[in-house]
């Protein structure tokens, strides 16, 4: 099953990678590409997931959230974390690259959740990188949905991401940080 179905909280990862990964491998729909002088990146969209490509000359940092059952490669991952409540991570690579990251996975009661949501999508639904998921829609429950917002400086990239799971009443935030070293 390519990575960017309908997915559930309880299954997902968060991979880090020392190199890109193919696109082939991703039901991608939507993707943005950054280029500064002294990196380039690319953000896609995989369903209530995402893929962050950091480039710097040789060098690759990719971050990807998926299923914990997606036939990815061995190669080059650097780390696996599973998403459930906060956590904090920061790696080197190559002398090149740092990679800071946190997430957090926060599950409410129905009617904190429908607040959240609703405001999430007001404030979000006219950016170019907000996407819902009203195929994965179950009964009266809003769609799920993926944001991500970013700020690009010469000398770093700051990810924010916030994908929403009705079914589940959760919404997973991340917070990275690609910085040139």
């Amino acid at each position: 099953m390519p990575i960017g179905q309908k997915q559930r909280v309880s299954q997902l990862r968060l991979l880090l990678y020392s190199r890109p990964l193919h696109p082939e491998l991703f039901d991608i729909h939507r993707e943005h590409r950054i280029t500064k002088d002294k990196y380039e990146a690319q953000i896609w969209i995989t369903g209530a997931s995402h893929l962050i490509a950091f480039h710097r000359d040789d060098s690759t940092v990719t971050e990807l959230i998926a299923d914990a059952s997606a036939m990815l490669p061995d190669r080059g991952r650097m780390a696996v974390m599973r998403l459930r409540g906060e956590k904090d991570h920061e790696i080197e690579y190559n002398g090149r690259i740092r990679h800071m990251m946190s997430f957090q996975v926060e599950t409410m009661s129905q009617r904190l959740y429908e607040s959240v949501h609703a405001d999430l999508t007001d404030g979000f639904d006219k950016c170019e990188l907000f996407l819902e998921f009203p195929q994965w829609r179950t009964g009266n429950l809003p769609a799920p949905f993926t944001f991500i917002d970013y700020e690009a400086k010469q000398g770093h990239l700051h990810v924010f991401a916030y994908h929403a799971f009705p079914e589940e009443l959760t919404i997973i935030k991340t917070q990275s940080i690609f910085e040139l070293i």
